[in-house]
């Protein structure tokens, strides 16, 4: 709220905008606005399989190639590709894929013997020209046919179009032990509700396949989304015919409308599905993961795992390789697994689990590897722990030799790793004061709101300002700016409440912090206080100046969130004649608004008796969600807050303004917000705690608070519902 000032002087009577205010004959071809979430980079896009890419390469030679604009890929707007890697030849040796310009390092993609196939999942980010670059490092000499399946994109941060966040899970089976399939006919494979998948809002799955071929002819095996056509050239998984053995890949497949994709082989065969992950859209209310692809890199050299007593090795990926010391949910590596030569000169047939360190080790295998001396490849997408480490587990009866080659690694996108964007308005606005307000809740913030200073125009859009209260390294991709922009500076009236130059200029400044920052334009607009409230008289030429400056705005930032925020509650009126005159101005303008909001603190009453919570539950929170998901919008609580029940001293308009009405050191308010959070966290678009030490409010947590009672049940709350 940042305390505010009395009018002086009635509200300017207005019936008529000036030129510089006039709406355009043309309004209406600004699109309107309809959901919160936004895009960013490393979000996934799944696509049925298609091939997209044939052809042979020659010993020591690399070649490149563009995935851009084929099979679903958009041209642009493309940070990485998830796709099948299929090699023959007639010797033996490996393929290296990384991305375009890139320097080719001491790794592996797919490894190939003389006459056998050869496949292999990867992710690969693309080169600055938009391609990827594929080696040719046979031992032999033998050119290499190659062809390349797309299985999906991850978005750069030019994306405008909102995708899937991933949630890496522990690995566990899908299906009963050896499910059987027979041959060309499609077996439905339902994960949801399975192994820590949700019951709806997935968009596609990550699995290891292991398949036992049932037949002495050699088959391939595909997975494609119900509801579509199998794909007509494109494969998962070649295997030979009956051997005994079982052969392992992984997949990203697409969920169909049924909830259901689809496994088919050739011939027969039993297979072994088991979950790592999935990809959620912006209904799950997990928290999200985005992929960041870093250049191919191996980690830790050779890995030996004997069948022993502790049959495994663990892998610090965390500060290796690009990959950040914390914070990284799960990472993405190429497994290469041979079984060692045993002292009689025979091999052992096995696998290997991987699964996050600390964790027990999972039923499912994420790879298999022959009674041979060849080298088995497997992509791996694994949880990391909270360390960054990973465990690779020998569950053969020999010895195995083990590579591992970082390919990039998924960040949460909400930092605080809360259900809902949880952040803060600190007073006053200083980096060191967010930091330290995240440092004592025990979660870094996923939104920040400013308040520019609004006494004048240039004062408010001095950017300079804006930067030196935000955390450091705001990641604008997994953080949020939330500005709160008055309809007009105090230095002006409804008349000349800007021109387009200035609320352009307003924009882009935003846009250079947070492409996609939320705006609070005109908040609290039925406060009385306030110098831009919406009233009986001036309402018409009100909503048209907020249309104007939104259509403004939006032409050169069209990322920009719009929020409409008056305050609770039936106590803050400034239309007399219409008790509904902020509900009715919004029903003018929600077209051009992406978000309805409340700011709610603990006042008017106070939360502090079960009919104060009551009130706040039901009349100001639960009616206010609910009013917003009517109008198709998501909801927000951008400022909420304890507040002083007792003047130290009293000073006009500065001391406890909400004296005998407010909860003071209240934790039954915390909890009861912060529950509501959690309980509405998929129809949430944010919420923000207001921390002011200012004596009108005192609603600081960690600035001389009110007590301890509050303070503790916040940094409860937070880590409670932390994932």
């Amino acid at each position: 709220m940042r305390h505010l000032r009395p009018l002086l002087a009635s509200a300017v009577v207005i019936s008529l905008l000036t030129a510089s205010a006039a709406i355009p004959a043309h309004a209406a071809e600004i699109a309107p606005a309809a959901v919160a979430d936004a895009p960013a980079a490393g979000q996934y896009q799944p696509l049925v399989s298609a091939r997209i890419e044939t052809f042979s390469l020659a010993a020591a030679t690399a070649t490149t190639f563009s995935p851009l604009g084929k099979g679903g890929v958009p041209a642009s707007g493309v940070s990485a590709i998830a796709f099948q890697l299929h090699a023959q030849s007639t010797g033996n040796g490996l393929l290296q894929v990384y991305p375009s310009g890139a320097t080719r390092a001491g790794t592996s993609t797919v490894n190939f013997v003389a006459g056998q196939p050869a496949d292999n999942a990867v992710i690969s980010g693309l080169g600055p020209d938009g391609r990827i670059a594929v080696y040719n490092g046979s031992t032999t000499g033998a050119e290499a046919s190659v062809s390349v399946d797309v299985v999906g994109y991850y978005t750069s941060d030019a994306a405008t179009t909102v995708h899937s966040t991933f949630v890496p899970l522990h690995p566990a089976r899908l299906v009963p032990a050896g499910t059987a399939l027979k041959a060309s006919t499609p077996a439905p494979i339902a994960p949801l509700g399975k192994g820590g998948i949700p019951g709806s809002g997935v968009t596609a799955v990550v699995a290891a396949v292991s398949v036992l071929p049932g037949s002495t002819t050699a088959g391939q095996l595909v997975a494609y989304p119900s509801g579509v056509r199998k794909p007509a050239t494109s494969w998962d998984l070649k295997y030979p015919g009956g051997s005994g053995a079982r052969y392992t890949t992984q997949i990203t497949v697409p969920i169909g409308a049924d909830g259901t994709f689809l496994l088919e082989s050739t011939t027969p065969a039993t297979v072994w599905v088991e979950v790592a992950g999935y990809f959620q859209d912006s209904s799950g209310t997990a928290i999200g993961s985005v992929y960041r692809p870093v250049k191919p890199a191996r980690i830790g050299g050779e890995h030996i795992i004997a069948a022993d007593e502790d049959p495994t090795a663990v892998v610090t990926f965390a500060g290796q390789a690009d990959v950040p010391e914390s914070g990284a949910s799960a990472v993405v590596f190429n497994l290469t697994a041979n079984s060692v030569i045993k002292d009689d000169r025979t091999y052992e047939a096995g696998a290997v689990n991987v699964y996050a360190a600390g964790a027990s080790p999972p039923v499912a295998r994420q790879l298999s590897y022959q009674a041979d001396a060849r080298r088995w490849p497997t992509q791996q997408v694994s949880r990391l722990s909270a360390d960054g480490r990973v465990v690779l587990r020998n569950t053969g009866g020999g010895t195995v030799r083990l590579l591992t080659d970082v390919l990039g690694y998924y960040l949460p996108d909400r930092l605080s790793l809360l259900p809902w964007n949880s952040g803060a308005a600190v007073q006053p606005m200083d980096q060191g004061f967010i930091k330290v307000f995240a440092t004592e809740r025990g979660a870094p913030v996923d939104n920040v709101v400013l308040f520019p200073p609004r006494d004048y125009w240039d004062w408010m859009i001095d950017y300079k300002l804006w930067e030196r209260s935000l955390p450091d390294k705001f990641d604008k991709e997994r953080q949020d700016l939330v500005m709160t922009i008055p309809l007009w500076t105090e230095d002006r009236t409804l008349e000349t409440f800007g021109t387009q130059a200035e609320w352009e200029l307003l924009a882009t400044r935003m846009a250079d912090i947070d492409p996609n920052a939320y705006v609070r334009l005109g908040w609290e607009m039925n406060l009385p206080s306030s110098e831009w409230a919406l009233t009986d008289t001036n309402r018409v030429a009100w909503q048209a100046a907020f249309i104007q400056a939104v259509q403004w705005m939006k032409g050169v930032a069209p990322g920009l969130r719009i929020v409409w925020n008056p305050n609770k509650g039936d106590d803050h009126q400034t239309c007399p004649n219409d008790p509904d005159c902020a509900r009715d101005a919004f029903q003018v303008v929600k077209d051009y608004v992406d978000v309805y909001a409340i700011d709610s603190y603990d006042s008017y009453p106070a939360a502090d008796t079960a009919a104060g919570r009551a009130t706040h539950l039901n009349d100001y929170l639960n009616e206010s969600l609910r009013y917003a998901l009517d109008n198709g919008k998501k909801f927000a609580v951008p400022e909420w807050g304890i507040s002083c029940n007792v003047s130290i001293y009293p000073e006009p308009d500065r001391d406890c303004d909400w004296a005998g009405n407010a909860g003071g050191d209240n934790p039954a308010y915390i909890e009861l917000y912060q529950d509501f959070f959690a309980a509405n966290a998929e129809d949430l678009a944010f919420e923000s705690y207001f921390d002011e030490p200012a004596l009108y409010i005192q609603s600081s947590l960690i600035q001389t608070p009110l007590g301890p009672n509050a303070p503790a049940a916040y940094r409860a709350g937070i880590a409670a519902n932390r994932q």
